[in-house]
């Protein structure tokens, strides 16, 4: 599992590959002996996983992307879970796909998003794939990546993206031309044309109810893909938004604010190293968090804001005091403030979640060679800060995870680096100052992934914006429940942005989520479940 960090949501959660004891000690498992060992072999290279319940019998499923050229026999794994805690591998899984390279999903598969995107119970998977098919955007220049010379498409990447819904029992139809997410290259021969005509190089991606309206919408490789609404087949439809909200490509495409000659040339397409939705502010908007590859920078995290109405990068931090910036600077400090020099060059990833409990969630950046940066945040920007051995450390291909992993009531991180995989425990004595919120299915399933919860502590105009992870950030998927950090005591109330009972048609109305209500206070945990027949408005179980 080369660079990837997945945590499976039983309580406490475990990484998978290992055993949990409940008290946060993990135990490295046999991978043949629980049957996942094939995943690894030769010339099978695996890169990304994903934990969800994918056949619905209650017990965490793993499916295993790979990173190769398409014309070797690699591709995509999927297993179930059994309950004896071994695994079994789905042999159909994608035999029904056929590609001129052969059959299952190939390609090179960096991240993997998981969300039910049709609203129909079942946890669907989306495979962003390197769909360039001309040379010209091959910066390795590797001869095994090429077709015979002279006749496109001649680069060895799949000819699509792959959106795979679920019939709820595990097995899987490719709709991504259909619901527009391909991002598939004229060079491809698929009809119609696709958001990409020169194709993509897609890595960091996250699955999100952006506007909160019911639907999981979806970011990566520059698009902003709100869902409109399932058609009568129940595929769902999306409408790249980005531009609209200000990302356009010369945004994207331009130097990020640590280095000014560093712009995408036109022989190179965007690539977010590292693609994760938050609320820095606690404003009430999800603001994108970045990493775009810039030759060389290990701390290359980006923010951009939204307004409500347009997403703006914020490059300095805060001059003026608000609602979370006590103490602001000069207005003149970078909005990531780093003390550490640039690395060296390599991929990296980010991740960020709430690592002191004071209601604002922190970033964390995982370098190659550069080594991994901790930013607190202030409230008014990002500062990096010292976070013991994990400061500094080499990483293994960006990948990271965070969860409560002792239950404690602080997150931990799982860190996979050059040498091993490291688990990092979080010795913040703040573990008082949280609460945890699951947000399950009618009957408790585990199929939330990419919902949202607002949460409005007392005596403040601070709201904090949170999202149910079914992958982001980079080659990372967090714990499934939500802990949310806090400084005020008593009571807060949680809105809780569900899907409606009642089909969410493309075409149709826009979608009208079902909000559910409930108060908690730091120490407790919820359970919010979403809406039925017999609980219309959803229902909320306070522990």
């Amino acid at each position: 599992m080369y660079g990837a960090a997945a945590v499976a949501y039983p309580t406490p959660p475990y990484l998978i590959g290992s055993a949990n004891d409940g008290k946060g000690n993990l135990t490295a498992l046999d991978l043949t002996a629980v049957g996942l060992f094939a995943m690894n072999v030769w010339p099978r290279v695996p890169y990304d996983i994903r934990v969800a319940d994918f056949n619905g019998d209650g017990i965490p499923d793993v499916i295993s992307s790979v990173y190769s050229a398409t014309n070797i026999d690699s591709w995509d794994y999927l297993y179930f879970g059994n309950a004896d805690g071994t695994f079994t591998q789905d042999t159909t899984f994608g035999m029904s796909y056929s590609a001129p390279d052969g059959s299952g999903f190939r390609g090179r598969t960096e991240s993997i998003v998981v969300a039910d995107f049709n609203n129909d119970g079942a946890v669907d998977i989306f495979l962003p794939t390197y769909t360039y098919l001309d040379w010209q955007f091959e910066l390795s220049q590797q001869p095994v990546l090429f077709q015979s010379p002279g006749a496109p498409p001649n680069v060895y990447n799949a000819r699509q993206s792959f959106l795979l819904l679920n019939d709820g029992t595990g097995k899987f139809v490719e709709r991504a031309v259909q619901a527009g997410v391909s991002m598939h290259s004229r060079l491809s021969g698929l009809v119609p044309d696709s958001t990409d005509p020169d194709g993509i190089q897609p890595e960091g991606a996250q699955a999100v109810d952006f506007n909160m309206d019911g639907l999981i919408d979806l970011y990566v490789g520059g698009h902003l893909f709100i869902n409109q609404g399932v058609d009568a087949q129940g595929v769902p439809h999306f409408k790249d938004m980005a531009a609209s909200y200000g990302l356009t490509a010369a945004v994207l495409r331009a130097a990020p604010p640590w280095a000014p000659g560093n712009f995408l040339g036109p022989s190179l397409l965007v690539t977010d190293e590292g693609a994760l939705f938050l609320d820095w502010n606690n404003a009430g908007h999800l603001g994108l968090l970045l990493f775009r590859w810039d030759l060389g920078s290990a701390r290359g995290a980006r923010l951009f804001e939204f307004t409500g109405t347009q997403f703006i990068e914020r490059t300095q931090a805060l001059g003026s005091a608000s609602a979370t910036c006590k103490q602001p600077g000069s207005g003149n400090e970078m909005f990531f403030s780093a003390t550490t020099p640039f690395g060296s060059p390599g991929a990296a990833g980010i991740s960020a979640y709430d690592l002191d409990n004071d209601g604002l969630e922190d970033v964390l950046v995982s370098g190659d060679a550069g080594g991994s940066v901790v930013f607190r945040n202030t409230g008014c920007g990002f500062v990096e800060v010292s976070a013991g051995p994990l400061s500094g450390k080499p990483g293994a291909s960006g990948g990271m995870a965070l969860a409560d992993l002792d239950g404690n009531g602080t997150i931990d991180v799982i860190y996979p680096s050059t040498t091993g995989v490291a688990y990092y425990e979080n010795t913040s004595s703040q573990g008082n100052h949280s609460f945890t919120v699951e947000v399950l299915g009618s009957k408790g399933e585990h199929n939330q992934f990419g919902r949202v919860i607002q949460v409005f502590p007392p005596g403040s105009t601070q709201i904090y914006t949170r999202v149910v992870d079914g992958g982001s950030g980079y080659l990372t998927q967090n714990q499934y429940p939500i802990l949310v950090g806090t400084p005020f005591s008593g009571t807060h109330n949680v809105k809780v942005y569900f899907a409606p009972l009642a089909k969410c048609v493309y075409g149709g109305p826009p979608c009208q989520p079902v909000v559910l209500n409930f108060a908690i206070s730091p120490g407790q945990r919820a359970e919010a479940y979403a809406p039925s027949v017999a609980y219309p408005a959803g229902r909320a179980v306070i522990q």
